[in-house]
């Protein structure tokens, strides 16, 4: 079995996987060139080096730079209509007369 990371023209990792010795070379289709390993997308790359392709390790700014950075909660108004709001107020005077 070889393991293998299948990239495009622009060095953007496609899929990775397993197969058979056999099927390495049939993994890459048209425009997508074959690695011999396993790339990790979210730390690391393919490089071109010379006429061929290499997996090596993102920067941590690369790193930070793909992921998305949590964003704080937005305090926004809820906009709920009259009848949902007397639904809630009756819930809430439910509540305290069970209480």
């Amino acid at each position: 079995m070889k393991t293998f990371t299948i990239c495009n023209s622009k060095e953007e990792i496609l899929r990775v996987g397993t197969c058979s010795d056999k099927d390495f070379k049939l993994q890459a289709q048209a425009g997508e060139f074959i690695i011999k390993g396993l790339a990790n997308q979210q730390t690391q790359k393919v490089v071109k080096r010379g006429w061929y392709r290499l997996i090596v390790d993102k920067t941590p700014e690369e790193i930070e730079a793909k992921e998305p950075k949590e964003k704080p909660i937005e305090k926004w108004p809820a906009h709920i209509t009259n009848e949902q709001w007397q639904d809630v107020l009756d819930r809430l005077s439910k509540l305290e007369a069970e209480s």
